[in-house]
């Protein structure tokens, strides 16, 4: 059985981020595609979600990219997530540059930057690293889902 979890933040982290995001531009398309299709790839393919790279075609940019802000290094980019209301989406930092603390990072930032009075996110059971860093970070899975 497939299944994603609901997390709510309940317990507030002191630590503050150590780097700047950016609201997404367009000049970044093709290489925010090709990360995020990166980033997807093998989770959607585990769990036998087709497609398993998620943009297609360039329909996937027309709504909600006034959410989403860059991790950038000079041109380069590293990371993204999406702040949508109260949900904190698409955390996802290039393969490269995993492992070297950006989704630590990218996280401190976006809940800096949520302005609601809760932040809940989803996850799938599959990604316990993701899990790992929302837990340490002031998340708590509140439900379970079944997926696909």
């Amino acid at each position: 059985m497939k299944l994603a979890y609901e997390m709510k933040y309940t317990h507030p982290v002191t630590e503050q981020a150590e780097v700047s995001l950016v609201p997404y531009s367009a000049g970044y398309q093709e290489v925010y595609r090709k990360m995020y299709n990166a980033c997807y790839h093998e989770m959607r393919e585990a769990l036998d979600i087709k497609p398993y790279d998620f943009i297609q075609d360039d329909s996937f940019f027309d709504e909600g990219m006034d959410a989403v802000y860059l991790l950038l290094d000079e041109e380069r980019l590293i990371g993204s997530v999406a702040l949508k209301g109260e949900e904190l989406d698409d955390l996802i930092v290039a393969p490269e540059y995993q492992g070297q603390g950006y989704g630590k990072q990218i996280l401190l930032w976006a809940l800096e930057h949520m302005h609601g009075e809760q932040v809940i996110l989803h996850v799938a059971e599959w990604n316990r690293r993701a899990i790992r860093l929302y837990q340490k970070y002031g998340f708590e899975i509140t439900e379970t889902i079944k997926i696909g």
